[in-house]
This record gives structure tokens, C-alpha cells and sequence, in this order.
């Protein structure tokens, strides 16, 4: 029953598992016949265009990824370089990628924008649509090894450099706050200097800026005339202080700090299995990578695994106490409690079967993480100081269920736990996000990543001018009357406010009370009135701001004084099913039933995160596609209620989409029996694609297992597009 793999074996099976396609995240790829390749450009050419180019035709750029958002120091964006010549730009994104650095892609650039962003070159203004097909994964490029005077003279702009021999001015404090952006500044021993800006959102803003001189490697990008260094990651920093410490043998006993990386190899660490001979760790998109289920085509399997993640011994000597510290990132679904547990022993051997060794486990828990973004958990040691123990990460699914697993790094530092930084808030945040006690703007500012849905109050200063589509500046918003747009309200804490960036602009459903009642074109004695809303908070018209609120009375209070109390929002039950199609399909399946020519009809918007119908492709085509759920267990249930966000475009939905269930469904929607359910008022098309909720009652259905389905179709003359996210059954 017990296979031991070590990572040496990992090798002789990786034939074997070309022959799946796991189910890791599956960042998903534009569909290949939307994005034609077209005139292919270098970087190098595309910087030679004259700022404020838009690309008309079918066109692309290849490049390799040197900077992603997985450190949190870039949001929205990514740099790629040109191996031959160097040449690098950055990607202003219009959502979360889920490139990651090395990865080769090649860029479709119809409709994108170059400009010289304050003299950085940057490609922007991608469409909804996804622009990335990642071709290739695991081939990053090599640092230009250079000095800071050379950097200095613009040569490598955007491009990735290491700096050796330098310094940090300041020897002491963090490298951000936990407001704004850090500012500090890197010399060299001829007195150059460059700064070196860091976001709070960065997961090493917290971490103390290095003492002495030492090596770095960082995008060489420039503001205006100001040269600034983007970190990648903390532990491209080599100063004395960080320091992976001990042996790099594994199996040798290891020293405190010892950290160890998993982007390209296990390192000091071991793999073994326990259970499941065909699932084991591996090393993919930079991190150790665990899952037990597996994707053959449009079919999911799961599988029983027992894997093991296994540390070289470590020595916890000679400090007052020590922690364990775990970046990973997971989605999907535990097949049961404690599916990934820490384990610490005193007597295991390196390189023999975990289970004849004592092993303690760690009281922490690993929850799913946002998105794939890479977060951190802390563990203490203090029970094992003294000893020389082994650290283990221990993963376990069922033939049922499996989540996926990524481990970026693990530390074993000496330190208290617990004291991983809270995500900081600009501002003078205050508030919890609930209904007795709204967030403020600033605080609501700090979230817009997170991406809650919560109360937010402020007071309305403006309105965003119609005709635009993206708020660069200040002068975009009519911070007084005539307003010329109801779509939307700026809110600010201070109601003298017009400074865009310390403001959330508000989004008003079309022919909903909070459109009606406070858009300030027909209510312009709304300005300077306070507002609290419930509601989303994601990026609206690229500044922070507040969306996907239903918009009835229940859902927003207006007042011109006192802070307001809104209604307490509807408590959610307990979830029975979730799928928020924030990385792909997940395990809904699709059912075309009429093509009419077309490749699909149903199909993952990589940039919104949803899924979309559409039958329209160089005309309006007869169309009829279903996208089918897992089953659904509700035979352990009193009452049950279907929600989802939804968005229409191009024509009503009247006629045209159906959300259904089934009792029987087995595979073929044809031979199954189907009920409409009703939810209510259809959105009304909308070029903005503005969601909206929707909900409907399933307590007919429980005690049954069943099927939910959002069918769709289309004709020569009506052919509507539909948008779907954030599944629950509740």
C-alpha cells in the first residue's frame, strides 16, 4: 500500500502524468480562434511607436514573464521581456492575471494601447475579452547582472536586473507602511542612488529593511525622472540576515533562519507517498504543488492520497522561541477537515516512511486562499525548543473531493507566531463592512483586492463626466454641478473631497431605487449628502470602487447628517454548494446541443472571472448550449436557496435564458426531466456589464440529490450574451 517517492523519483513518472491534465488551477486561455496571432511585433518595436498608439488590426507580441502579482508588490499588472534583446514593457491588466513569472506568452494586442506611462513603456486598455495565451511554463530569464549607474542611464528600462554591492540609506524600519507605498533608497559605492518602492499590500512590506551590503534583483522601472527598483521577492534579497541557512544537502541538519523555496526544485526537502501511486508532489508554477484529482477530457477524477511534504532536520536551539511559516495559495474543495495539516516530530528519519515516526500536529488551519493569491500562515515550535525536529506538510483527499495545494516557501524562523501583518488600510480606515457599522472610504480603499461585499459610507462629492472610460485624473469627475451621468456617485470621508484616489466611485443599477433616488443628474441636491451602500467593493472605472449591489431600498441609505444605520442585510445560511468561476469552469460541464458553426457558446472570460454565453460570432446564429452543475446534495437539508450574479448585454433575456433543475439528470440533458426556476426580474441589457443578483427558491427540491443548469439560446435575430458568477446554494 506504501509507495515511497522521493524527489528523485518524481522524474520516472513524469511520462506518466503527461498523460492527464491535472486539475490544478487551470488558469484559463483565451479561446485560440478569437485571438489570431496577426502581425507579430517585438517589444523593441512596440517602444519605437509613437505614445498613444492603438493597435487596429489583428496583432501580437511574444514575451517571457519577469514580474507577476503573486508577491503582492504588483496588482493588475506584469512585466515581460524579450529574451534575445532584452527589450521589456509592462502589461497594465484590466483584472488579476494568472500569469506567473517565466511563463512564455504571447500578448493579442487588437484594440491595446501603447504609451509611455510617465516613461515607463506600457501596453494598456486590454478588453474584457482576455488578451494572454500562455504558451509555455518554467522558462524564466536570467537577471542582467549591471550596476546602478548603468540602470540609471536608462538601460533596461523594465527590464530585470541584478544590482550587487549596494546598500539601503536607511538601516532601519520596514519596507512599507501600512499605508501607501514604501520609498526607499538603494547606493551604490560611487554614490548612485535609486528608489526602492514597495506597495503595503507586498508580502514582505512588513519585513525590516536589510543591514549592510548586499545583492538584489529588480524591474528597472522609472515615475517622471525618478529611477525605481520593483521587488519581486524577499528572498531575491541576499544581505546578511536573509539567509536560507544551514546545508543546502538535503537530509543534513539545518540551522535557524532555514528557509526554503520551492520554485524550482524541492531543494532540502523530500517527497513520499503514503497512498496513491499516481498523485504526488511536484514542483509547478513556481511552488510545490499537491492535488488528488485529476481532468481526462471533460471528465473529474478524485483519488485517495496520503503525500507527504518533508523538511531536513532542523535544529531549535539557543532561541527563546521559533515558528514555522507556510506561503501557499489553495482553491477547490476539501474532501474533509484537516485535509493539509503541519506536522512536527522528534524522532523521523530523512528519507523513510512517515508513518513509523511520532508526529504532533500543529493547531493551524490552511483555508482557500483568494484567487491563488499566494498567503501566509505562522505556527509556533516553542513546544519542541531545544530539540531537532522535522517540519512536514501532510496532504490527504478521498476518491470524492480534493483541493490543490501550492506551497511557495516555508520558513522555520526564530520568533513568536501570530504576529503574520493584518492587511493594511490607508487612510484612517474605521468601520467592520457591516450594516451597524459601515466601512469608511479609506478603509473600503484598503479592501478593493479582497473584493468583500460590505457596507461602505462616505459622503457623495461628484459624479464621474459621461464619455469616459477609465478616471485618470481628477479632471474626469464633475466635482460640482451640471452633472451629465447617473451611472455612478463619488463617495469621499471628507465632503470637500476632489481628490479621486482618496475617493470609492459608486456603481447605480439601471432602474433600481439607489439609481433613481441618488444619482446626483436628476438629484443634484444629493451632493454633499451622506451615503452608505451595500455592495461589492472591486475597481470601477479604474479607481477603487463600490459595484454588484442590488439596489433596492434595503441596499443603500441616503441622509444628509448623522452617520446613517442601515437595515441589516439578510444573514446567508449555510453554504451547501459554491462556485464563484473566479479560476476557471471549475466542475460545471457544457452541453452544446446547437452550434450553428460556432466553437462554443459558453465560455470563461479570463479577465471578469464568470462564464459567458454568447451566440454571436460575425452575425446572430441559432444557437442552444447548457452549462451543467456537479449534483447537488440537498437530502440533508429544510430549505435550500439558489443565488448567483448574472449580467446581460445586446438584448433582453426574455426568451432566451433559462436557469433549470433536475432530479434525474445523468449526463444528458436530453433524457433528463427539467424544471424552470423562477428568479424573478431579468437584468436589462447593458453595454457595462453591470451584475446583478439574482436568487431563487429550491425548497421544493429537498431531500434529493439535483442538477442546476443555465441554459441558454439564441436565434438569427435575438442573440443576447449572458454573464454568470458566484454560484451558492444555500
Amino acid at each position: 500500500m506504501k509507495n515511497r517517492l522521493l524527489t528523485t523519483s518524481l522524474l520516472l513518472l513524469a511520462a506518466m502524468g503527461m498523460l492527464f491534465a491535472s486539475c490544478k488551477k487551470e488558469y484559463p486561455q483565451p479561446p485560440i480562434q478569437n485571438l489570431p496571432e496577426g502581425t507579430v511585433y517585438t517589444i523593441g518595436e512596440i517602444i519605437d511607436m509613437e505614445p498613444g498608439t492603438v493597435f487596429n488590426e489583428d496583432a501580437s507580441v511574444y514575451g517571457i514573464v519577469t514580474a507577476d502579482e503573486q508577491s503582492g508588490n504588483l496588482y493588475k499588472a506584469a512585466y515581460i521581456q524579450d529574451r534575445a534583446s532584452g527589450a521589456a514593457i509592462q502589461l497594465y491588466l484590466n483584472a488579476v492575471s494568472g500569469v506567473r513569472i517565466g511563463d512564455s506568452i504571447r500578448v493579442y494586442l487588437k484594440d491595446v494601447t501603447f504609451d509611455m506611462y510617465h516613461g515607463l513603456p506600457q501596453l494598456s486598455n486590454f478588453g474584457p475579452d482576455g488578451h494572454i495565451i500562455i504558451l509555455a511554463n518554467n522558462r524564466p530569464i536570467t537577471p542582467a547582472s549591471t550596476t546602478l549607474s548603468d540602470v540609471l542611464a536608462g538601460q533596461y528600462l523594465a527590464g530585470l536586473v541584478r544590482l550587487e554591492g549596494v546598500s539601503f540609506v536607511e538601516q532601519e524600519g520596514t519596507f512599507a507602511p501600512s499605508t501607501g507605498y514604501g520609498e526607499h533608497y538603494i547606493q551604490d559605492a560611487f554614490g548612485n542612488t535609486a528608489m526602492v518602492r514597495t506597495s503595503n499590500y507586498a508580502n514582505f512590506a512588513a519585513n525590516p529593511l536589510p543591514k549592510g551590503t548586499g545583492n538584489l534583483v529588480a524591474i528597472a522601472s522609472l515615475y517622471n525622472t525618478t529611477w525605481q527598483l520593483t521587488l519581486r521577492s524577499y528572498y531575491e534579497l541576499e544581505f546578511d540576515g536573509i539567509d536560507p541557512g544551514g546545508s543546502s544537502t538535503p537530509g543534513d541538519e539545518q540551522n535557524l533562519p532555514y528557509t526554503q523555496l520551492f520554485s524550482t526544485a524541492f531543494g532540502t526537502y523530500m517527497t513520499y507517498s503514503v497512498m496513491g501511486d499516481d498523485q504526488f508532489w511536484k514542483i509547478d508554477y513556481s511552488s510545490a504543488v499537491m492535488t488528488g484529482h485529476e481532468k481526462v477530457g471533460e471528465q473529474h477524477f478524485y483519488y485517495e492520497n496520503e503525500d507527504w511534504l518533508i523538511s531536513s532536520p532542523v535544529r531549535l536551539v539557543d532561541v527563546d522561541h521559533a515558528k514555522a511559516i507556510v506561503s501557499y495559495a489553495a482553491q477547490y474543495v476539501a474532501p474533509f477537515n484537516n485535509d493539509v495539516t503541519m506536522q512536527v516530530s522528534n524522532d523521523y528519519v530523512y528519507g523513510t516512511d512517515p508513518t513509523e515516526a511520532t508526529w504532533t500536529e500543529l493547531p493551524v488551519t490552511y483555508p482557500n486562499s483568494n484567487q491563488w493569491n499566494f498567503q501566509e500562515k505562522e505556527a509556533s515550535l516553542d513546544a519542541f525548543l531545544g530539540q531537532t525536529v522535522t517540519v512536514a506538510i501532510k496532504f490527504v483527499s478521498s476518491a470524492s473531493a480534493s483541493r490543490t495545494f501550492e506551497v511557495q516557501s516555508i520558513s522555520i524562523v526564530e520568533g513568536e507566531a501570530g504576529d503574520v501583518p493584518m492587511p493594511p488600510t490607508p487612510g484612517e480606515g474605521e468601520g467592520s463592512g457591516t450594516a451597524d457599522d459601515p466601512y469608511n472610504v479609506a478603509a473600503g480603499i484598503s479592501q478593493q483586492s479582497n473584493e468583500p461585499t460590505v457596507w461602505v459610507q462616505g459622503f457623495i462629492v461628484g459624479a464621474v463626466k459621461t464619455g469616459v472610460s477609465a478616471v485618470n485624473n481628477n479632471d474626469e469627475v464633475n466635482w460640482g454641478a451640471p452633472f451629465d451621468l447617473a451611472t455612478n456617485v463619488v463617495i469621499a470621508d471628507d465632503a470637500n473631497c476632489n481628490e479621486i484616489t482618496q475617493c470609492i466611485i459608486v456603481n447605480l443599477p439601471a432602474g433600481k431605487p439607489l439609481r433613481t433616488q441618488v444619482n446626483l443628474v436628476d438629484n443634484p441636491g444629493n451632493l454633499g449628502k451622506r451615503l452608505a451602500v451595500y455592495g461589492k467593493l472591486r475597481t470601477y472605472f479604474g479607481q477603487a470602487g463600490l459595484r454588484d449591489s442590488a439596489g433596492t431600498e434595503a441596499d443603500f441609505v441616503l441622509e444628509g447628517g448623522d452617520t446613517p444605520t442601515p437595515p441589516t442585510p439578510p444573514t446567508p445560511g449555510e453554504t451547501i454548494f459554491s462556485e464563484t468561476f473566479a479560476n476557471g469552469q471549475g466542475d460545471f460541464t457544457i452541453q452544446d446541443l446547437e452550434l450553428a458553426g460556432l466553437s462554443y457558446v459558453w465560455n470563461y472570460m479570463t479577465s471578469y472571472h464568470c462564464m459567458k454565453a454568447n451566440g454571436y460570432y460575425q452575425g446572430a446564429h441559432a444557437t442552444e448550449s447548457w452549462l451543467v452543475s456537479p449534483q447537488i446534495d440537498l437530502t440533508n437539508v429544510s430549505n435550500a436557496t439558489l443565488k448567483f450574479d448574472h449580467a446581460v448585454a445586446f438584448a433582453s433575456a426574455e426568451g432566451s435564458f433559462f436557469v433549470m433543475v433536475s432530479t434525474n439528470y445523468a449526463g444528458d440533458v436530453t433524457t433528463a426531466t427539467w424544471t424552470e426556476l423562477n428568479i424573478g426580474s431579468w437584468p436589462e441589457p447593458n453595454s457595462s456589464w453591470v451584475f446583478e443578483g439574482a436568487s431563487a427558491d429550491m425548497s421544493s427540491f429537498v431531500g434529493q440529490n439535483v442538477t442546476i443548469a443555465f441554459k441558454y439560446t439564441s436565434t438569427t435575430d435575438v442573440c443576447p450574451a449572458w454573464e454568470v458568477k458566484n454560484v451558492v446554494v444555500e
